[in-house]
This record gives C-alpha cells, sequence and structure tokens, in this order.
C-alpha cells in the first residue's frame, strides 16, 4: 500500500493522501489504481464512521455494564431472602461471574479470530441476554451461580471485540478517543443503573421486583442485540452506509497505519510472538493490579461510603455520583491523549498517582473527616478510567490479527483475576477500616505506574533503533505512511518495521 502525504501545499485541506486501491474488492483493472483523498474528505469520512459506529457500540457497552452488575441491584429487592442466599453465597454468586469470563477467554479470543468479529459479539450478547432474563427464575444459590457462570463466559467477547472492530475503522492516533466513547457507556450505566432499580423496585406487579430487573434488563439487551446485528458491518467493505468509493476508502487508510487484515485463520506463529513479547505481560500485569482496587470497590464501595456516615439514601445518590466522576476521567484521559502526542502512557501513569492520593485520603484522614474521605473515593475513579486507554495501547501498537486478539485476550483474563481478587482482599474482621485492601490498593498503584512506564521506555527504546535502522521518514504524527503495496500481508509489529509505536 502506498499512503502519501502531500505537504507542498500550505493548507491542511487541500493537502492529499493518496491511497494505493489494493481494496480486496477491487477488479483486476482497479488493482493498480491509486485513490485521492484531501484531510477535509477524510474528516467527513470519520464523521460518517463515528455516527454510525459509536451509538451501536456505546449503548451496547452500556448494556452490557448493566446486565454485568444487575445482581448488585437485587441485592436491595429481596433475592437474598428468596434464593436462601447467605452472605458468602451471594458474595460467590457475583463473583462467579469471573470465573465464567476467564473460562472463555482463551476461546473468545480464537473465534474472533476466524469468523466476523461484529458477528462474533452480537450471536455472545444475544445469548447473555436470554441468560440473564432466565435469571428471574433463579431461586437457589446452585441456579444462579451457574447462571452468572455462563453470563460470564457470554459476556467475555464484547471487550477484545470492540477493542479489534475499532482498530479495524480507526488509524492509531483515533484510538484513543473511539475506545473512550463506547467505553463510556459503562461509566452512564454506572450513574443511570441506581435509578432505573429504583425505578424497577416500585413497579407493582405479582413478580418480584428482582425478577422483574433480570427481565427488563436481558430483554433491553437483547432487542438492542437484534438492532446491531443488522446495523453493525462486519468491515468497512460491507458496511451498508458507505458507498463502494468510501468503502475502498475506509479500508484503505487505515490498512495504511496497521498492515494487518483478518483471514480467518489462527496464526500460531503469531501466538508465540505474543508470549514471548514482554508487553504482552506487562498489560496483563497491569490489567490484574487494576481490577483488584476495581473488583474490591465494585463490590464492597457502597459498604465503605455508608461506613462514612451516611443514611442508605445517602449512600445509594453518593454511589451513584462515582459514576459521575468515573466519566468525567474518561474524557479527561481522552483529551489529553488527543491533545498531547504520545501521552497515553503517561496519562495512564497520572490517574494511577491520582487513585493513589485518593486511597491514601480515605486510608489516612480522621474518620470524621468524612467529606475529604468521600473526595478519596471520587479521586480513587481516576484509575477505573484508564481501561479505555490501555485497550487502545494494545489496538495502537499489536498488530497480526492473531497476535492481537492474543494479547486482548491476556489482557482479559488478567482483568477476571483482578476482579476476583479484588474483594477478598476486604477482610470482614477489619471494618471499616479494611486495613489489608487498602495496604493492597496503595501498592497496587504504585505498581501500575512502574509497569506503564516500563512499557513506554521499551517501546521508545524500540522506536529509536527503527529510526536508526529504518529511517524516521515512513511516520507522520504515528503513522504509517510507505507499505510497498503489501495489503495482502497480516504482520504483526514486529515483522514490520515500518511501525512506530504509540507511547
Amino acid at each position: 500500500m502506498s499512503l502519501k502525504e502531500s505537504r507542498s501545499c500550505p493548507s491542511q485541506d487541500k493537502a492529499s493522501i493518496e491511497l494505493s486501491n489494493k481494496h480486496p474488492s477491487a477488479s483486476v483493472g482497479e488493482a493498480n489504481s491509486t485513490l485521492t483523498m484531501t484531510p477535509a474528505e477524510e474528516r467527513k469520512l470519520v464523521r460518517k464512521i463515528d455516527l454510525h459506529m459509536m451509538p451501536l457500540m456505546f449503548v451496547l457497552y452500556l448494556l452490557q455494564y448493566l446486565d454485568k452488575t444487575s445482581l448488585g441491584y437485587t441485592a436491595i429487592m429481596g433475592i437474598l431472602q428468596d434464593a436462601n442466599l447467605s452472605g458468602n453465597q451471594y458474595s460467590w454468586a457475583s463473583s462467579f461471574f469471573y470465573v465464567g469470563f476467564l473460562i472463555s477467554s482463551p476461546l473468545s479470543s480464537i473465534l474472533l479470530v476466524k469468523f466476523p468479529v461484529a458477528k462474533v459479539v452480537v450471536l455472545t450478547v444475544l445469548i447473555w441476554a436470554g441468560i440473564q432474563m432466565v435469571m428471574a427464575a433463579g431461586k437457589s444459590f446452585a441456579s444462579l451461580a451457574v447462571l452468572r457462570i455462563l453470563l460470564g463466559a457470554f459476556e467475555a467477547a464484547i471487550g477484545p471485540g470492540f477493542t479489534i472492530i475499532t482498530s479495524t475503522w480507526y488509524k492509531p492516533s483515533e484510538h484513543a478517543l473511539r475506545h473512550g466513547l463506547w467505553y463510556g457507556g459503562a461509566s452512564v450505566a454506572y450513574i443511570i443503573g441506581g435509578i432505573m432499580a429504583y425505578g424497577i423496585s416500585h413497579i407493582d406487579s405479582a413478580i418480584k421486583s428482582w425478577q422483574f430487573l433480570f427481565i427488563i434488563f436481558g430483554a433491553a439487551t437483547f432487542v438492542w442485540g437484534l438492532i446491531v446485528w443488522w446495523l453493525l458491518p462486519t468491515s468497512p467493505q460491507s458496511a451498508w452506509f458507505l458507498n463502494e468509493h468510501e468503502k475502498k476508502l475506509a479500508f484503505a487508510r487505515v490498512q495504511g497505519a496497521r498492515h494487518s487484515t483478518q483471514t480467518g485463520k489462527w496464526n500460531y506463529a503469531q501466538m508465540r510472538e505474543a508470549f514471548i513479547d514482554p508487553r504482552s505481560w506487562l498489560f496483563f500485569l497491569l490489567c490484574v493490579f487494576s481490577t483488584i482496587p476495581g473488583g474490591g470497590l465494585t463490590a464492597f464501595g457502597s459498604v465503605i461510603i455508608k461506613d462514612f456516615g451516611y443514611s442508605v439514601l445517602q449512600t445509594q445518590l453518593l454511589s451513584m455520583s462515582v459514576g459521575a466522576f468515573l466519566l468525567f476521567f474518561v474524557i479527561l484521559t481522552v483529551a489529553i491523549s488527543m491533545t498531547l502526542k504520545n501521552a497515553r502512557c503517561l496519562s495512564i501513569a497520572i490517574l494511577n498517582f491520582i487513585s493513589l492520593a485518593g486511597v491514601l485520603m480515605v486510608k489516612l484522614l480522621p474518620v470524621s473527616n468524612k467529606i475529604a474521605r468521600l473526595a478519596g473515593i471520587w479521586l480513587v475513579c481516576a484509575q477505573a478510567s484508564a481501561f479505555p486507554t490501555t485497550l487502545s495501547l494494545v489496538s495502537s501498537n499489536i498488530t497480526g490479527h492473531t497476535k492481537k486478539a492474543t494479547v486482548n485476550g491476556m489482557l482479559f483474563v488478567g482483568f477476571c483475576v483482578g476482579y476476583i481478587i479484588g474483594p477478598l482482599t476486604f477482610i470482614a474482621q477489619e471494618t471499616p477500616g479494611y486495613k489489608t485492601a487498602f495496604n493492597i490498593m496503595v501498592a497496587c498503584y504504585v505498581l501500575n505506574i512502574v509497569i506503564v512506564m516500563s512499557m513506554r521506555q521499551i517501546m521508545a527504546r524500540w522506536n529509536k533503533q527503527r529510526n536508526q535502522q529504518h529511517g524516521a521518514e515512513a511516520v507522520l504524527n504515528g503513522h504509517i505512511l510507505e507499505h510497498a503495496g503489501q495489503d495482502d500481508l497480516d504482520e504483526t509489529d514486529w515483522d514490520n518495521k515500518e511501525i512506530r509505536y504509540s507511547l
């Protein structure tokens, strides 16, 4: 592929980008033609893609988060009594979601390589929506445990799938914003979930309110899943909202930046490369140490806030405010990543530092100073907002379809491990201080800073080596500008020396 930007004209809108037409659907006569696109035309194309892709992904991720956390809402609706759940059984029922997620993550990675990513994701959505509705019939620990495992197993594809979809449609410099947009659905779900649960609990019906919640949440996901099945294209080449010329441009502009296409085959050489790439394990550890605090606070956040001395109603309202701060930090992180070049790793480190300050406020301030300690909880949200930026680092820096799927799988395995460990760090005998949990959170934030800055140093060194060996002219603002017409290859970032890593 050739992706050349003319810089002879002082006006950016008049500059042109030439794309070699190696589009898979191009005819033999078209194969060697050149497509031309001005930056203004590219911006128009990207806006069109955004308007059709982002709302579908945002709402679906919002519904995914509601379904995942639905058991927590039902705890105050009577499910503990109706299903005869003890406190420990309820905790295990919550954790079993991540057991299912963990078990199915490797299989999800394989399916996302062998079959169209969008269809794999939406098919799992429809299945888990059905499971969510069936949970209304769960009236014992055993039945709820099985259903939560199945729910986690089928939700395992959406995060890695959305990461691959983002890298299929967008260039590396565009990844942080798009990951932030669809991940923002989880933040909004955090805010509105409590309101929805409160409203459902006041529905006058013969059906128990907690059963109604499972049915309504599951039905909403199923209906939206059907909509996404019809509207979310499997690739730029099959996009119903693009004309033939736009399809070729959408494919070519991204292919010039990533040099990796889905072949439908699992590449074992790429899988081995993923396992020996040090960044894969750094991503894994970063996710583990990020979700240990997140898992603990998801399970015990409301308990901690209530222990500050707030009423049940105040606790519910203040817990919703946590979602607002999470959304704020997501927006802030995306803004930093878009404004400052090569600032993604640095922004993740800063967010962990903010969370470190927050957890120290909760841990060290006097119990009587509940406003400041509550502010500490809000600051702790900063680190959780780094997750979409972490996903964008994988999208931008890991190429090769199997390698990317493998690294995504490792990242989400780490996600599950952390969420399983997190609640276990809160020891009942240590209430309300939870000394062990907060000490572990401090250690996790410090380790995250070390890990992400080490990863940045590794990639910066690799960029320097490639510039010395191959020259820096091949790259402009993180985008590969020359690919010598090798569109049909599925190369990894180690194979393609023209790639420069986003930091």
